[in-house]
């Protein structure tokens, strides 16, 4: 036998498979998290080609440093915000991998050193300060400084593959810490996806312990035997360690919702160790040897059927082509491969070790009695499904970026805080390509982007448009040029940090920039439409002077990922199903029993709707992937009963081998759940919402798939007395 080996020196075994488990395990600290909604959008999709192609020449990654003081347009206050952009972007290239830091002091510095007898500084002389604030135009102005001037901001943009950590941790967080005369905290989406993973890194390793001691309380509450409870938990931590090792090794990067393998993994684990160590209890009374090999080639059979669907479920999750999702797949896949491989080799041994004694039964006879009621319970069943479908429409799509991070995080506060004082947060951006050079400077141009900047700012609710024309205009004594020449001599004297934000070197393309509030996904889909309209039919009246493209950046991206959700939902769950029911066909070798072992999962797919609404979740990046986990993890529920069934049927009648399996699996069934939502309840300390959604439903879906599949397999395979599955031996 294959296992004679591993079984003949337990004690090695048990030394070399840690050793093995620990020198894999050191590389969890390099796994990489990332709360950036980008990297959730396939490189393919419009608005990310479009940003990706607007990055090639422009910097439009940032962060932000939001300011607080009695009134910052002050010259003291504008001296030490100055002070405070020098600190943080010291050099005049790109060797500090700043591009160009903005704020209401540089604005005014810049429009000081354009100005007449004027100098490269923020003046002494606060009317001349004052002279010069009126100089900058309000669509630019009031992006970087509140009406009341009580509240500011500085925007630092960075390179396309700046060292972030670096940045914050040596200049951006010293810098604000030293302000003195004002009040500066760092924001912003970089600062946010950063602070999200420290968030997360903070608290997981206090949730993990408790989610640990809790499940070891539940397991022993079952057994009342701490050999058991060690054999059980053993073989979790060794799948924990060596999934989260192997994450490390690759250079893959991870949505925050793949903290949840640690909780699916642990009931997985136990689950499977359970009905290991349940069906060795069975045996007590023969030779420990023979009983670990028949349970081996018994319950071990059953194990690796629930193994094999599990991944296949989960495989599912790999087609999908939005990047952390995939990912979040595979690591699934490589932790139930992980928690198979460690039941299979660790469980045997350390039964062989410590030769724990059943101290408790583990049998539930009045669950026998469930065969009686198979008609009452049908009916309940179907009309909760029915009831689930009907809830349908009411389901939401929910990406929102400001969702994905906690919502208690300062950084996420703050830029609610400054959603509301600036009306702004989502920002994009509208490239125009005049695709000559110096075309940008064409007056007929001009005028037309002009006039579709003030149609998105009238026109559109909650979004606002300014552009290099609010600066030629403002140069310009509110009149846009006549002539070209005239347009080129106005933009040659424009501060340079207008040029560098919104023109290229040789004036052939522009940025138009479109800030909207943080606001709900609906809303933000409405704006960014409206937006993409105007822009069409400016498009059409630019014809011969240029392209104007569509709207890009953080709202375009949030929209678009919001429809991409439902698609991918319904095709995570058509494949999983196609590839689980085509697992179990082989392994059963049952059209029968294979397509009723079905059932419970589907109608627990019918379920969810009701769950999403009751619950009041949304059905978002991370929720999305949940039906693909339920059928995954959940098809474990059913496999296990009908591989009892089929075991018992070889010598039993059909009720009698039906009311055997509900009595002695449904216990390590209960018992694995009810470990399950102890070992996530911890997870609401993380106070990362997003999580906590995903582990509720993940909860609720895998509590039902429990319950389900006891009904309705109890159900289905008693019909007739059980002498429906008699034929099927």
């Amino acid at each position: 036998m294959q296992y004679d080996l591993l079984l003949r020196k337990p004690k090695l075994t048990i030394i070399i498979f840690t050793i093995i488990t620990a020198i894999i395990s050191i590389n969890a600290l390099n796994v990489k998290i990332t709360s950036d909604i980008e990297v959730y959008m396939p490189g393919n999709e419009p608005s990310v080609m479009l940003l990706n192609e607007i990055r090639n020449e422009w910097p439009v990654d940032s962060l932000m440093i939001y300011l607080k003081g009695n009134n910052l347009t002050d010259i003291s206050h504008l001296k030490e915000i100055d002070a405070m952009e020098n600190a943080i972007n010291p050099y005049n290239d790109l060797r500090d991998q700043v591009v160009y830091t903005a704020s209401i002091a540089s604005l005014v510095k810049d429009t000081n050193a354009n100005f007449p007898c004027g100098e490269d500084k923020i003046p002494d002389n606060q009317k001349y300060a004052n002279i010069l604030l009126r100089l900058i135009p309000d669509e630019i102005k009031y992006n970087l400084i509140s009406h009341d001037n009580k509240d500011g901001v500085i925007i630092v943009t960075t390179t396309k593959n700046a060292d972030t950590d670096k940045l914050l941790n040596e200049r951006v967080y010293p810098v604000s810490e030293s302000a003195k005369g004002i009040k500066a905290i760092p924001t912003g989406m970089i600062t946010m996806y950063t602070q999200t993973v420290q968030w997360i890194m903070e608290r997981i390793y206090n949730i993990a312990l408790i989610s640990l001691l809790l499940i070891v309380l539940a397991l022993f509450a079952f057994h009342k035997d701490i050999k058991t409870v060690f054999i059980a938990i053993v073989p979790v931590l060794c799948a924990v360690g060596l999934t989260f090792g192997t994450m490390g090794l690759s250079n893959t990067k991870f949505a925050p919702t793949v903290i949840a393998v640690l909780p699916l993994l642990a009931s997985l684990g136990v689950a499977y160790s359970l009905h290991m160590i349940n069906y060795f209890m069975e045996l007590i009374g023969k030779k420990p040897m023979d009983a670990i090999k028949r349970t081996i080639n018994t319950t071990g059979k059953a194990v690796f059927l629930s193994a094999i669907t599990t991944i296949v479920g989960f495989a599912s999750l790999l087609s999908s082509n939005m990047p952390p999702i995939a990912n979040m797949g595979l690591a699934f896949l490589i932790g139930v491969l992980y928690s198979f491989i460690s039941t299979m080799i660790l469980v045997p041994a350390l039964l062989l070790v410590l030769k724990p004694k059943r101290k408790v039964s583990m049998e539930w006879h009045s669950l026998a009695n469930l065969t009686k009621y198979r008609k009452h319970i049908i009916l309940i069943l179907v009309i909760i499904s029915f009831v689930s479908m009907a809830s349908i429409p009411k389901v939401s799509t929910k990406a929102s970026v400001w969702e994905m991070m906690p919502m208690k995080m300062e950084s996420n506060v703050l830029m609610h805080e400054y959603s509301d004082k600036f009306n702004a947060g989502q920002s994009g951006v509208i490239l125009v390509d005049s695709h000559k050079k110096e075309g940008m400077l064409e007056p007929k141009l001009l005028e037309k982007l002009d006039e579709m900047e003030k149609m998105i700012n009238v026109g559109v609710e909650n979004a606002s448009a300014y552009s290099v024309v609010d600066a030629i205009k403002k140069m310009n004594f509110g009149k846009l040029p006549n002539t070209k020449e005239e347009a080129k001599s106005i933009a040659e004297k424009l501060p340079e940090k207008y040029k560098i934000m919104m023109l290229d070197k040789d004036y052939r393309k522009t940025l138009i920039y479109v800030d909207m509030p943080i606001m709900s996904v609906g809303d933000t889909k409405r704006a960014v439409v409206s937006v993409d309209e105007i822009i069409s039919q400016y498009n059409s009246k630019a014809d011969g002077y240029g392209e104007i493209k569509q709207l890009t950046g953080l709202a375009a991206i949030t929209v678009e990922l919001n429809e991409m959700l439902m698609n991918q939902q319904f095709r995570f769950t058509f494949i999983s199903l196609l590839l689980v029911f085509l697992c179990l066909l082989i392994v059963f070798r049952s059209f029968r029993f294979a397509s009723l072992t079905m059932v419970p999962i589907t109608l627990l797919l019918l379920w969810e709707p009701a769950l999403l609404v009751l619950l009041n979740i949304p059905l978002n990046v991370s929720t999305i992937t949940v039906s693909s986990i339920a059928i995954g993890v959940g098809i474990d529920f059913s496999v296990h009963i009908t591989e009892r069934v089929m075991e018992e049927i070889k010598t039993k009648k059909g009720l009698q081998a039906i009311k055997i399996a509900l009595v002695k699996k449904s216990p390590s069934l209960v018992e694995a759940t009810i470990a399950l939502v102890g070992g996530g309840i911890p997870i609401f300390l993380m106070e990362y919402e997003m999580i906590t959604q995903f582990i509720i439903l993940v909860l609720f879906m895998l509590l039902f798939a429990c319950i389900g599949s006891i009904l309705v397999l109890a159900s289905i395979y008693s019909a007739k007395n059980g002498k429906i599955v008699e034929g099927w031996k």
